[in-house]
């Protein structure tokens, strides 16, 4: 008997105080009915396990209690009401953690206009990954531990019609207690912000990948000081209140997905803070975008690697007061204008005529220190960072405006100087020659057939164009350089206000007031090899070799290219060809040659035809031999790899030899006045193409060569 009852005095507290785990049993019914649980919860405790795995409204809430854990799974729908104010006190030492869950699949609505407060107890956690709303009034979910909420991937947390304040408390203990990790949701469609303090404290942290979906219309959400994930707004966003000098930090995108995204501080107060966006800035049909006002020295700040601005498919306007570009690309999908300064730092801006960049009359270029030391220019972008594309400036009147374009790392700037009116201006890496027009003008002897500029506009103004060599194909007489402009038949000189910088170096020139715009080119008013910039692309030459004329061309770029033929021309005048069609080797560094073995007696005009994939047909400018006053060269070896041999006829006039670059720029010049051999030393020089270009009185030859 003795043995009996000690056994029962040991036992008897651990059955009276052993955890329980209730679960929901019915679809409606009170929470305080101890028959809506099984086993029946008759008696409560602080650690209670309450599970909830089956559709169910659970109304009676009481005013007060404290449980180990709630547990809602199994893709359940939970919506919970009480008759008064109710405060849920979660987490208990002897519960396994999370002390709050919601699984995937699984939701709870907390409705009502009795506020329901559920607090996750210090030292304990909760985890939603599934769906939590709040309607109806201010409902909560607080927790005073560090990252004790966390919102996982797929969780959706919604802040409902009639709720409001701070879902997940306001005071300095519930600091960083909630976490929005990559993949989770907050929607806002009332109540106050997510974050509870005041900037920079912040209750909720939104990792990056996290999104915030704003839906109520007026101010917009808290921004100063604050860090968000994505921000994705589907309302009407309007704020025009006092500035901060916080900066606000979106990790990922700023999507404005449907009304207007307005943010303009009042003059009461200056807002410094920028808009730090590491993702994309996207707009879907009409809604548009407008950041910046007079009090906003603050810049929205692109700054990652690869970003674009203008995505989703619509065709809203999108605004910027400042813009800062200090990532590797920036691709605009629909027209950008900027209204303040545009600063670029590193990183082109790829820009398109259907997506182009408007600088308004009050906008502005800031840059860094750019190579063209011969310009006195600040301000004019730099290779880091320039407009791949066209790009409008808008309301000059009297004066200046150098437009920061560029193309394959190279900054290629062109200015309109003492301008009125609106222009847009691209620059082109390609052969205007081919692109444009082949007519060349009085005043002109060449033109550029590696780039051009093409500016448009309505106004007036002198349009200054840059040379960067060898980028520019060599620039080697500044009084003969010149601007010419493609008149819609034929390239003109519009005539020279000034030169600035050194040949072979950079620099630019300036044309007289024009007030025709279009195509422009670097262009050379004395011929070879004074400024040879056309030197792209197309070689075609013509020269004497014993009692034959040898035609020999390059092409740089073949590709667009079936094949050549080689015409002369008549005695009427008229070219007829005398080859038969060569096909193009697409090869590196190949030289054609044809030999006209039947030269006429006097003036030979040879010219190629090149004919395009596509059927198009082009043609060089024609080249002319004289065979009366024959000038017969030896050129060997060539193909070389270290010195060329040149044997010059005793009654030759030749009185230089110039070695150029495939590109057009001058390596090297030799002076062989009353010499009758010359040695080019080509060892040093890169593998490829090349061309000797041999002076004598009144004429020149150009001799291909290749290094290997």
């Amino acid at each position: 008997m003795k043995k009996h009852l000690l056994t029962l005095l040991i036992t008897a507290p651990f059955f009276i105080n052993a955890q329980q785990t209730y679960t929901w049993t019915v679809s409606s019914g009170s929470w305080a009915i101890a028959s809506n649980w099984s086993p029946q919860r008759t008696n409560p405790a602080p650690d209670d396990i309450l599970q909830f795995n089956a559709n169910a409204t659970v109304t009676g809430l009481p005013s007060s209690e404290s449980i180990g854990k709630i547990n809602v799974y199994n893709d359940a729908v939970i919506n919970f009401s009480a008759a008064a104010a109710s405060t849920i006190n979660i987490g208990n030492a002897t519960v396994t953690a999370p002390h709050f869950i919601i699984t995937a699949g699984s939701a709870v609505n907390i409705t009502g206009i009795n506020a329901i407060a559920l607090n996750i107890t210090p030292g304990f956690s909760a985890q939603v990954h599934g769906n939590l709303s709040f309607g109806g009034t201010a409902h909560r979910l607080t927790a005073t531990t560090a990252n004790a909420i966390i919102f996982s991937t797929g969780a959706v947390f919604t802040a409902n019609a009639g709720f409001g304040g701070n879902a997940f408390g306001n005071t300095s203990a519930h600091e960083n207690s909630v976490v929005f990790q990559s993949g989770a949701t907050y929607i806002r469609k009332d109540g106050g912000n997510p974050f509870g303090l005041s900037a920079p404290a912040a209750v909720t942290t939104f990792n990056s990948g996290s999104i915030y979906r704003h839906q109520v219309n007026g101010t917009g959400p808290s921004l100063a000081g604050r860090t968000y994930g994505n921000v994705y707004i589907e309302s009407n966003v309007n704020f025009s209140g006092i500035g901060s000098a916080r900066d606000c930090i979106i990790q990922n995108d700023l999507n404005v997905l449907s009304g207007f995204f307005s943010f303009k501080p009042n003059s009461l107060g200056i807002h410094t803070g920028n808009f730090n966006i590491y993702g994309n800035i996207l707009a879907s049909g009409s809604s548009y975008i407008d950041i910046g006002s007079d009090n906003m020295p603050g810049a929205v700040q692109l700054l990652n690697i690869n970003q674009t601005i203008g995505d989703g498919g619509g065709s809203g306007t999108i605004t910027f007061g400042n813009l800062t570009v200090n990532n590797t690309t920036t691709t605009l999908l629909r027209p950008v204008s900027v209204s303040g300064t545009l600063s670029l730092q590193n990183g082109k801006i790829i820009s398109s005529g259907a997506s182009l960049l408007t600088l308004t009359s009050t906008g502005i270029i800031q840059s860094g220190l750019h190579d063209y030391f011969n310009l006195p220019y600040a301000n004019i972008g730099s290779d880091l960072s320039y407009i791949e594309g066209p790009v409008r400036k808008i309301g000059l009147s009297g004066s200046d405006f150098v437009f920061p374009v560029g193309i394959n790392g190279k900054l290629r700037p062109a200015a309109v100087r003492n301008a009125t009116g609106n222009f847009t201006v691209e620059f082109i890496r390609g052969d205007p020659y081919l692109n444009i027009g082949n007519t060349i003008g009085t005043g002109i002897h060449h033109i550029s057939h590696l780039e051009y500029w093409n500016i448009s506009g309505i106004g007036s103004g002198n349009v200054e164009l840059s040379f960067f060599d060898p980028n520019s194909g060599g620039v080697t007489d500044m009084n003969a350089l010149r601007v010419a402009w493609f008149d819609g038949f034929q390239w003109v000189d519009p005539g020279t206000g000034s030169y600035l910088g050194s040949p072979g170096a950079n620099g630019s020139v300036t044309s007289n007031t024009v007030s025709n715009f279009g195509s422009f080119a670097l262009a050379g008013a004395l011929g070879y090899p004074n400024n040879p910039l056309p030197a792209n692309a197309i070689i075609f030459n013509a020269a004497i070799q014993n009692e034959n004329i040898l035609l020999s061309w390059s092409v740089a770029d073949e590709t667009a290219y079936q094949h050549y033929m080689v015409e002369k021309a008549s005695a009427q005048g008229s070219f007829i060809s005398i080859s038969q069609p060569i096909y193009t080797q697409i090869t590196e560094n190949q030289i054609y040659k044809f030999i006209d073995a039947k030269p006429a007696d006097g003036k030979n005009e040879y010219r190629l035809k090149l004919v395009k994939r596509d059927g198009t047909v082009i043609y060089t400018a024609v080249s002319t031999i004289d065979f009366r006053n024959k000038l017969t060269i030896l050129v060997y070896p060539n193909p070389a790899r270290e010195k060329i041999f040149i044997k010059i006829p005793e009654s030759s006039s030749i009185s230089e030899i110039a070695l150029v670059h495939i590109n057009g720029f001058v390596i090297k010049r030799l002076i062989t006045k009353n010499q009758t051999t010359a040695t080019v030393d080509i060892h040093d020089l890169a593998n490829g193409a090349y061309y000797l270009k041999i002076i004598q009185a009144g004429s020149s030859t150009i001799v291909p060569i290749v290094k290997y």
